[in-house]
Parts: structure tokens; C-alpha cells; sequence
């Protein structure tokens, strides 16, 4: 009975220790945070959330489209990588960006029509992949598409324009989604004397 009795003990000493450990083990991890809901990741150039100064960055239902040639300062020629709903030909098309205008480049060059346009091909050269998100209206009366535009490294090309000095903000119609963000941008640029607003007078 004595022997029965010491081994219930021993039994009943290894539970409390183990449930001791147990104890702690669990403690530590909470202490620690091992079991918080992980972390949401960083925003990516995919998300569409603002990133600093509220320049937006480039949304989910961006599409890829391929740079053939930069007409001027606001307006390019690209080849969608893939067809949709928005641009449904394989073949190039004509895209006005949406929100800005630069000075013109013919018949006769106006300034900073030339500057204006090396700045969009610097932002975005031939053989680049651009990506762009319509606004409410898709197209203009000349057939071009109405776009914002987004660099493979995620800049945000219509407010980098207008940003340097190189377009002013307008508002078209109902696309006007980035009008205050732009015409901040060129409050800024005037203000600092960039690009046209100094050159141009």
C-alpha cells in the first residue's frame, strides 16, 4: 500500500510539473506576441493606397501596356500587353493623360513644348512598360484613351509632369479624380519657379 501510495505522489508531482512548464511555455509566448495576428504587409505599388504626400500609388486594376512612341508633353502612343475590356485591340493606340496639359509642339513648337516632351520620354521611353487606370470617361472626341499613368517603378507620371513644370492641371469633363492633388503640384511648381514658370514667363 506505502509502495502505491509513493507512486500516485510521483505521478501526481510529474502532472504538476508538467503543467507548471505548460504554464510558463504559454506565458512566454504571450508575452512575447507569438500569437497576434500577423502584421498586414507594407502597401505595394499594386495596393492603390497613397503612399507620401498623398501621391497615390498604382492601382490594383492597373493594366500593362507597352511605350511605342511619345508624341509630346501629355500624349504617347503604347500597345496593350494584353487586351481587355478598356483597350480591346492588340494593336497601338493613342493615350491623352489625363488631368494635365503641356504646351504644344506643332505646328509651332510653343515653350517648353520640346522640355516637356524629353521629360515624359525620360519618364517613360520607348520599350518601357507603362501602366494605366482609366477615370470615369475612357476616351475623347479624337478616339484617343483618356489615362493615368504609372511608371514600372510605380511613379505616378501625370503628377511627376506637372510636379517639374512641364503641364499645368486642368479638369475635363468627370474625370477630375486627381484634380486637387495636381493642382497642388502646380501651385508648388509655380511657386518654386519650375520648368515652364520660370523659362516661360
Amino acid at each position: 500500500m506505502k509502495e502505491f501510495v509513493t507512486a500516485v505522489v510521483v505521478v501526481l508531482g510529474s502532472v504538476l510539473v508538467l503543467a507548471i512548464g505548460v504554464g510558463l511555455a504559454v506565458w512566454v509566448l504571450l508575452s512575447v506576441g507569438a500569437f497576434d495576428a500577423p502584421a498586414e504587409p507594407a502597401n505595394s505599388s499594386d495596393t492603390g493606397a497613397p503612399v507620401a504626400d498623398g501621391i497615390p500609388s498604382r492601382p490594383a486594376g492597373a493594366f500593362p501596356l507597352t511605350v511605342r512612341y511619345v508624341f509630346d508633353g501629355d500624349t504617347i502612343e503604347a500597345q496593350v500587353q494584353q487586351p481587355n475590356d478598356i483597350v480591346t485591340t492588340a494593336e497601338p493606340v493613342r493615350i491623352r493623360l489625363i488631368g494635365i496639359d503641356t504646351p504644344e509642339g506643332t505646328p509651332t513648337p510653343e515653350c517648353w513644348a520640346d522640355e516637356a516632351r524629353s521629360h515624359l520620354r525620360e519618364l517613360l521611353p520607348e520599350g518601357a512598360t507603362v501602366w494605366a487606370a482609366p477615370d470615369t470617361e475612357t476616351s475623347d472626341r479624337y478616339g484617343r484613351y483618356l489615362f493615368n499613368l504609372w511608371s514600372d517603378d510605380g511613379r505616378f507620371i501625370n503628377h511627376e509632369l506637372v510636379a517639374a513644370g512641364d503641364a499645368e492641371a486642368i479638369r475635363v469633363g468627370s474625370n477630375d479624380a486627381f484634380y486637387d492633388l495636381l493642382t497642388d503640384a502646380q501651385t508648388q511648381a509655380q511657386a518654386s519657379g519650375a520648368g515652364r514658370w520660370a523659362a516661360c514667363g
